[in-house]
């Protein structure tokens, strides 16, 4: 069972390596997730503006045809098991890929995380086979190729017009090796956060979603 999981994972991961973060640009505010590449195939899911998800790049794609999206099920990505994704198809013309949203340059919006050089502090830590660390105090570990992370997330500090938006320290317990070198984007009164973090193997990306009413969404993501 465990060697089924981890080759899920594993298959899911490589085909993660050709996706790309995006949102949705659609008019009804929402656009639908269908099973199979065509109008007539039933929907699964509806992903609403403004939620960022994982689509597959492919090269020549064009606005008449569909991509195919891995949507997660948990809007902050806090499940250890990668395969928690929703996977259908949305027509190409309603994905809008979140390089291509307006850069944020104002000063209305902060965002910084405090770093600190990585503190075992007696949690525990899950291995695989015995070698590979998979999960430290219950929780994956993004950012590392297997081994001890060096640096981990103190707290991370937001405001948003001068109001201060808390996080949850369960909200950065599990990401590791982050900088604060990131791109900003906005869409409406929505800001994203996104970065690439690593060790120099790990590598993974995290989006960070807000508006003034606070976080809505982390998306984290391995992309090797």
């Amino acid at each position: 069972m465990k060697g089924t999981v981890f080759l899920l994972i594993s298959l899911f991961a490589s085909l993660l390596a050709e996706a790309q973060v995006a949102i949705i640009n659609d008019k009804d505010g929402y656009t639908n997730v269908r099973k199979e590449p065509n109008a007539q195939s039933p929907i699964i899911y509806k992903i609403t503006s403004n939620t960022v998800f994982w689509y597959e790049d492919q090269e020549g794609q064009n606005a008449n045809e569909w991509t195919r999206v891995y949507v997660s099920e948990d809007d902050f990505s806090l499940n250890v098991d990668d395969t928690n994704y929703i996977e259908g198809f949305i027509h190409t013309s309603r994905l809008q890929p979140l390089e291509q949203v307006k850069v944020y340059k104002g000063s209305d919006f902060a965002f910084k995380y405090a770093v600190e050089p990585f503190k075992l502090e007696g949690r525990s830590v899950k291995k695989q086979n015995g070698q590979w660390v998979e999960t430290i105090g219950g929780k994956k570990v993004w950012g590392t190729d297997g081994g001890f992370p060096k640096t981990q997330v103190k707290g991370v500090k937001v405001s948003i017009a001068g109001k201060s938006i808390p996080i949850s320290k369960n909200l950065y317990a599990d990401i590791y090796e982050c900088t604060n070198e990131f791109k900003v984007y906005k869409n409406g009164d929505t800001y994203f956060v996104y970065q690439w973090n690593s060790d120099g193997a790990g590598a993974y990306q995290v989006v960070w979603v807000f508006n003034t009413e606070g976080l809505k969404q982390r998306l984290v993501g391995s992309m090797i």
